[in-house]
């Protein structure tokens, strides 16, 4: 019995898939970037492969995106290209807005 629970937590945590965005940056090459921190998504600390990236900048422009901040701004702040910046804006309404306080809304219910 303990070898099939052992089992399917691992298969779970195989399963795991950090929340990530195609996007090209300034050397141009589109490649996925992981979009949570390394801190709170058990693979987005991963080695950066040709497959998934972690990129400081990306990850703030996401957080920054749930608060509501516009791809336009996010481009500039986070020197990211604005195609990206639209991405990740995508990538952030998707995933539903977090309050300044911390707490997360639906983005359907955001005006």
């Amino acid at each position: 019995m303990r070898h099939a629970q052992h089992m399917t937590a691992r298969a779970t945590r195989s399963a795991h898939s950090c929340p990530q965005v195609r996007l090209a940056l300034h050397d141009g090459a589109e490649q996925a970037y992981r979009l949570d921190d390394p801190g709170t998504c058990p693979k987005s600390g991963a080695t950066n492969t040709a497959l998934s990236a972690y990129d400081p900048r990306v990850h703030l422009a996401y957080l920054l995106a749930r608060q509501g901040h516009h791809p336009y701004w996010l481009a500039q702040f986070a020197d990211l290209p604005l195609p990206a910046a639209h991405r990740i804006a995508e990538a952030a309404r998707s995933a539903g807005a977090v309050e300044a306080d911390g707490t997360a809304e639906a983005a359907a219910d955001r005006p």
